[in-house]
């Protein structure tokens, strides 16, 4: 908690430094925080308070983004499997896809796959029950596997799907170079994505924990939404499962989904704003606070 805490100084303070309210970054501490930030609200015509919340953030971050060099989206590879629908690729922001890269190079040296529904999200793609006006995907900062490729057929699935206890799901890639072991694999038991339930079936096999290796790559997974969860007409595409998303390269408290779609190449405000009108009204949503 307290090296977050230093992070979140050090970006504060790289940033009141673009806005010429401090001379170096490391100026900044605890002591100083409120005096510092009340200057700038002052300076900026927001209402001093000393509290940094989203609008300060704003104010804060969204020249900067404008200002900074742009981060283009890059193709990653991925892999098919037989009579499963998904891509050979993934799209993701240069950022994210560096951390991809790595952690496809390590699943496949174990002798596993890493299936794709996609990355990147484009901004004319709306929102439902199943796709969130804040997705971290509009931004390019989280992939899918296939949303196939578990949950069906675990003895021959690329992926076993268990009950996880640190996250809500443990997803497990099948692969000739992990441990020999028994899993207890949640099922879906339906005939379509909808009115479903689910059941646990035991397998055996040879398996990664790819969530582990996941996260050790800075990818997190996220739990299933209320339309997964609820008692009666399930919807599997609320299990979220297949999702992970790039959590490290994100301040927890700071970094505001507008201004991550402002670091991407060819996304000014007016392009997101047009373009997706419920994206940009949630542009100012900060990260593990109202974005998660």
């Amino acid at each position: 908690m307290m090296k977050r805490r230093a992070r979140y100084l050090k970006r504060l303070g790289e940033l009141l430094v673009f806005h010429r309210i401090l001379d170096r970054a490391n100026e900044l501490s605890e002591a100083s925080l409120e005096e510092t930030v009340m200057e700038f609200q002052a300076a900026a015509d927001l209402y001093v308070d000393g509290i940094p919340g989203p609008e300060t953030y704003w104010a804060l971050q969204m020249p900067f983004a404008l200002y900074e060099p742009k981060l283009d989206f890059v193709r990653c590879e991925a892999e098919t499997a037989p009579g499963i629908d998904g891509y050979d690729r993934v799209y993701l922001r240069a950022d994210a896809a560096e951390r991809y890269q790595a952690l496809h190079e390590e699943v496949v040296s174990l002798g596993a796959v890493l299936t794709s529904s996609g990355g990147k999200r484009a901004l004319t793609q709306g929102a439902s029950a199943s796709r969130s006006s804040k997705s971290m995907h509009y931004a390019g900062l989280a992939f899918d596997l296939a949303i196939a490729s578990g949950f069906f057929r675990p003895a021959s699935d690329p992926f076993v799907v268990t009950q996880g206890e640190a996250t809500a799901w443990t997803v497990w890639a099948r692969a000739d170079g992990g441990e020999e072991m028994e899993l207890e694999a949640q099922v879906w038991k339906g005939r379509s994505w909808t009115g479903g339930d689910t059941a646990t079936k035991t397998v055996k096999g040879r398996f990664i924990n790819l969530t582990e290796l996941c996260m050790r790559h800075g990818f997190h997974p996220i739990g299933p939404r209320l339309n997964f969860t609820r008692s009666e007409k399930r919807n599997y595409l609320g299990a979220e499962w297949w999702h992970f998303q790039a959590n490290e390269l994100l301040e927890p408290g700071l970094s505001q989904f507008g201004v991550e779609l402002l670091r991407i190449e060819g996304y000014t405000p007016e392009f997101i704003r047009v373009s997706n009108e419920g994206v940009w009204s949630n542009r100012k949503v900060l990260f593990q606070k109202n974005w998660f």
